[in-house]
Parts: structure tokens; sequence; C-alpha cells
């Protein structure tokens, strides 16, 4: 069954329509396990989410989050870290607790046990009921870059030029980025459901193949055809060409 696919008229009503759909999922399962992304795209989605959290209308007290990736070499304090935008963005403003959050350790030691360490949590956990996902223009998601086998889980990722080279709007200043840590494209597969947000006309040809390309490691939101429950949520602008 080929992914849903959701096109709004534009970036705000996209976003709020990917807040829903979390929404929707807490009503029904309070202590859903969710994988968040952080970023530029889902911050229209964090807004609404925080609405809802402070109108008193969708409660996060009960769920679990889940960090989709991080860049190694950087820690939850570091300012553009994958952790600190989703803090400053979501986790603080719906005054969050720490033992709801599952992160990544961009700093940690070991980054192989640091992968087995999410690895194990998330199975203890029961899985992933939702995975947000946005998409890179080399079409990764998450760190998982192209090449990337789809059969495994937590990782470590050699960066795509391509990646470090966007990476950098997070950063006040040019920062290295060699390495990233993320969840692995099976814990994708196997999450209840799966939704992509994308919006823009830069993003329009990288929607485009990832629904009409063959399935490939070579562009891997081609994974997402093969996903039972996935969905993508566009604005008109990232829809253009479908």
């Amino acid at each position: 069954m080929p992914p849903q696919i959701s096109i709004y008229n534009d970036y705000e009503s996209m976003s709020r329509a990917a807040a829903e759909r979390v929404i929707d999922l807490l009503n029904e399962k309070p202590d859903a396990v969710i994988c968040l992304p952080s970023g530029s795209t889902p911050k229209g989605m964090f807004d609404e989410l925080v609405l809802a959290h402070k109108s008193g209308s969708t409660d996060f007290s009960k769920c679990t989050f889940i960090g989709l990736d991080e860049w190694i070499g950087l820690g939850a304090q570091d300012d553009g870290s994958c952790r600190d935008l989703l803090d400053k963005d979501f986790l603080i403003p719906i005054g969050f607790r720490d033992q709801q959050v599952v992160f990544f350790d961009g700093l940690a030691e070991d980054p192989l046990a640091e992968c087995e360490r999410i690895n194990e949590a998330v199975a203890a956990i029961g899985g992933l009921d939702l995975i947000v996902l946005g998409v890179g223009m080399n079409g990764h998601l998450a760190l998982n870059e192209p090449g990337t086998p789809f059969s495994i889980y937590a990782h470590i990722s050699d960066l795509d030029p391509l990646t470090v080279q966007v990476g950098q709007k997070y950063f006040k200043k040019e920062t290295p980025l060699t390495k990233g840590i993320t969840v692995g494209i099976r814990h994708m597969l196997e999450a209840n459901s799966a939704i992509l947000i994308a919006s823009g006309r830069s993003k329009a040809t990288v929607v485009q193949k990832a629904l009409t390309l063959d399935v490939s490691i070579d562009f891997p939101a081609t994974v997402l055809q093969t996903h039972p429950n996935a969905e993508f949520i566009l604005d008109k602008e990232a829809a253009e060409l479908l």
C-alpha cells in the first residue's frame, strides 16, 4: 500500500495537520512512544503542540519521546545540537520530565554503546508508535545517508557533504560536522506509523523522488513506499511535482 499523501495550502496548515496526528495518537494512547525530529521543518508542528499543551487540550505527561538523531561531538547544552533545538522548540515549553526522554548523547565516549543503549530502550518500551521525519535534499531520513542498509537499527553515520553543508544553518558559526548518531531505518519500518513532513519548493524534487523512484538505499526516503502505515504531509509547494 503506497503512502498516504496529504497536501495543505501552506506551511502553517501543514504544521497543524502534523500536530493533529500527534494529538490524535495521544488521545487514543496517552502513553504512546513518539520519535521526534528537530530542526526548521517541524518547528511549526511543535508550536501547535505547545499551544495544545498550554490550552490543556493535550496531555503529554504519560508519553515517551525518543530523539531521532544527533551530531557526534555535540551535547545537549551545545547551541545548535539536535537536543538543544528540540528542548527549546518543544520539550521545555511542555514541561517534560527527564524520564520521558530517550535521546542520543553526541558526547558519549563509546558511540557504539550509545547506539545499543537506544536500541535496548526502544525495544524495552515496546517499539515506536509514531515516528515523525523530515527528508534531506539527498533523500536521507534522520541521518541515514544514501547507501545505508535498511536492515539496521541505531548506528553511527558518516555524514554526506550535502548534509554537512545544510546542517550549518543551525549554528551561529562554522561548525565541523563529520559523523552523526541516528535511529535506523529498521526502527522506521517497525514503527506503527510514520509521518514525513516537507514544505517549500526546494523539497519538491526530493518528495517526487521519494514517492516515484524504485525503492533503493541510494535514496533512503523511498523506503517509506514499503511502510504499511506511512503518510506524507506536504504543503502545496513541496507537492507541486506530484
